[in-house]
C-alpha cells in the first residue's frame, strides 16, 4: 500500500510506503487527510487505520535542479530518439554521448541524449555530422521540476487523481 503526501498548501510532493507514512505521522510530521477504509495495522495494544492521503506541516522545498539521470534523460527528450526522431519505450531506449567519452566528452544534460540501440551503434565513437547523422533538437539542462513527476499506477486509490487534475483510465 501507497501513501500520497501533499504538502502545508496541498500540492501533491510525493508517493511513499505505508512504513513512511507512519513515521511522518507518528513523528508530528503529518496528519492524515483520508484513509483506506479496510486497511488496519495493528500492534499489540493499538490498531491503527492505514492512511490514504498525509499532509505534511511544513511547506516542501523543492530544488530548482533537475537530477541527471537516465530516466529524466528519457523524458526530456520525449522518449524519442535524438537521430531518428522515432519514440520507444524506455526498455528500447539506450543514452548516446554527443561528443564520444572517448574523445573527452562528459556524463551531463548538455552532451547525452536518448537513442535507439541501431542509431546509436550507427553512430558509435563518432561526431554526428561525422556519422552522417543530425540531432533532433540540441541537448540541455530541463526546466521542469522533477517534484512534479510522480507516477500513479492503475490500482492507486480514484481519489488521488483529483490532486493532480486527471482522471483515471
Amino acid at each position: 500500500m501507497r501513501t500520497l503526501v501533499l504538502d502545508s498548501t496541498y500540492f501533491p510532493v510525493r508517493i511513499v510506503t505505508w512504513q513512511k507514512a507512519m513515521i511522518l505521522l507518528f513523528t508530528g510530521r503529518a496528519e492524515i487527510v483520508t484513509e483506506y477504509d479496510e486497511r488496519k495495522i495493528r500492534g499489540v495494544s493499538h490498531t491503527f487505520s492505514l492512511p490514504k492521503i498525509l499532509r505534511l506541516y511544513s511547506r516542501h522545498k523543492s530544488s530548482k535542479l533537475v537530477r541527471f539521470s537516465r530516466h529524466n534523460i528519457f523524458w526530456r527528450d520525449n522518449f524519442t530518439c535524438q537521430y531518428c526522431h522515432n519514440k520507444f519505450s524506455a526498455s528500447q531506449l539506450t543514452l548516446d554521448h554527443v561528443l564520444p567519452q572517448s574523445r573527452g566528452g562528459k556524463n551531463s544534460w548538455e552532451n547525452v541524449v536518448s537513442a535507439c540501440s541501431p542509431c546509436n551503434t550507427k553512430k558509435s565513437d563518432k561526431l554526428p555530422h561525422e556519422a552522417r547523422m543530425k540531432l533532433l533538437k540540441k541537448p540541455v539542462r530541463p526546466k521542469w521540476s522533477p517534484q512534479i513527476c510522480l507516477r500513479l499506477k492503475k490500482d492507486d486509490p480514484e481519489e488521488w487523481f483529483q490532486w493532480f487534475s486527471l482522471k483515471s483510465a
